[in-house]
């Protein structure tokens, strides 16, 4: 290890030398940060992740009420699912507990239409394949 002196007997003007390869730093801390798999101290476990308030799902539940609405199946459920949805969308700033409560309708409006339509397509295959059509 160098003592800070060149040969000539004066100090160094970078002070005392590391040897090279030598992983740290003059404080004696790694600069690389910790071995992997040992955690860094003092960061603790960050910010959590954000979460998806009442005005997403409205905005996405008005989007498929809104396409189950236009569908070739116009079905009654896709209007009311869009009717609340854009009410809820509405007051989620205002009452977002009302705004909640009529999203949870407006998916229940969702999958009943959604199952009225897979009924309807279902039967009508089965009375196809029974030759019931013909």
């Amino acid at each position: 290890m160098s003592s800070g002196y060149d040969n000539s007997g004066e100090q160094s003007p970078y002070g005392q030398q590391q040897p090279y390869g030598s992983p740290y730093n003059q404080s004696g801390q790694n600069p690389y940060g910790p071995p992997y798999g040992q955690q860094q101290p003092g960061y603790g476990y960050g910010y959590p992740p954000p979460q998806q308030g009442p005005r997403t799902h409205a905005i996405v539940a008005l989007v498929i009420s809104i396409v189950l609405a236009l569908s070739c199946y116009v079905t009654p459920g896709g209007i009311a699912g869009a009717i609340l949805a854009g009410i809820a969308l509405g007051q989620v700033d205002t009452m977002p507990d009302k705004a909640r409560n009529l999203l949870k309708w407006t998916w229940i409006s969702i999958g009943i239409n959604v199952v009225l339509i897979v009924l309807g397509v279902g039967t009508i295959i089965a009375l196809g394949v029974s030759g019931n059509l013909d």
